[in-house]
């Protein structure tokens, strides 16, 4: 007999530090399933970097997020002693009870103008409500949208997908990994004639939150870039399509770090370069 799924409410619970700018850090996910009697909640305790990388100025003003997140911390737990309140959760309860405990759920993520706050509740049909929230927690925290180092990479790689495909020029490019002893190195659009690889294109998002970590990607492709030599197979041209900062202390190291990977072999065009990039892949 198949097994009913269970309705569950769930909230994402957010720092917003600034209501007038509607900008959000998402931190956790509170769950609630009434038939069970069942409440919990996963809450990012320990990272910091995610709200001084979203939200720069709060950097030299982290104690009051630390404090303000161990307080949320404790709300909840209240509240998760208060909707048990006694009852064995897991067990199914009358649906008396189930109404209240939703109301209680309710209750909770009101709307509220603090910088810890809620999203609008929603509903989902699950089998097994713990399980559920460990994925929504992995869905809207871990992966944090665009905070993970690839994040924009990708994107880019989307657009200049796109691209190609308009010119009908991306017939001729595959996804390659160069791959020897020394390194790998994995490009999204390579170009190929019989046994030689003659271009190689891959989207370099420097446009990072400090200087150092621009410095760390790029000496990673700088260092490879040296390496692929050494691979009898490797890219002929090397074309790196780069996101840059906007400017100031972030984008000087970003140009130093740029001339040092053209030293290293390669070829960079800003993002924006549609036609400097499109000469480059329509040459065979």
């Amino acid at each position: 007999m198949m097994k009913n799924k269970l309705a569950c409410n769930y909230t994402v619970l957010r720092f917003l530090p600034y209501p007038e700018s509607e900008e959000f850090v998402n931190l956790g996910v509170a769950m609630a399933c009434p038939d069970l009697h069942w409440f919990d909640f996963r809450l990012e305790a320990r990272r910091v970097d995610r709200i001084t990388n979203f939200f720069p100025e709060l950097k030299h003003n982290k104690e009051s997020f630390i404090e303000g997140r161990k307080l949320f911390k404790e709300e909840l737990e209240r509240v998760r002693g208060v909707l048990h309140n006694g009852y064995e959760k897991g067990q199914p309860q009358f649906k008396e009870l189930a109404r209240q405990f939703n109301q209680t759920f309710l209750m909770l993520v009101r709307p509220r103008e603090e910088a810890f706050c809620f999203s609008n509740p929603r509903t989902c049909l699950v089998d097994d409500p713990a399980q559920t929230l460990e994925s929504l927690f992995e869905h809207y925290v871990e992966r944090g949208f665009a905070q993970r180092q690839e994040y924009q990479e990708k994107l880019m790689e989307k657009r200049l997908r796109k691209v190609f495909s308009a010119k009908q020029i991306l017939r001729y490019y595959t996804d390659h990994t160069f791959s020897g002893d020394l390194c790998t190195a994995h490009f999204p659009f390579v170009r190929q004639q019989d046994d030689r690889f003659t271009r190689a294109i891959r989207p370099l998002d420097l446009d990072k939150n400090e200087t150092h970590q621009i410095v760390s990607h790029a000496d990673t492709w700088k260092s490879k870039l040296e390496r692929l030599k050494t691979i009898p197979e490797h890219p002929e041209n090397t074309l790196f399509v780069v996101r840059k900062p906007a400017g100031g202390k972030r984008l000087d190291v970003c140009r130093q770090m740029c001339k040092e990977l053209v030293d290293a072999g390669a070829i960079l065009l800003p993002k924006e370069d549609q036609t400097g990039i499109l000469d480059f892949a329509t040459q065979t």
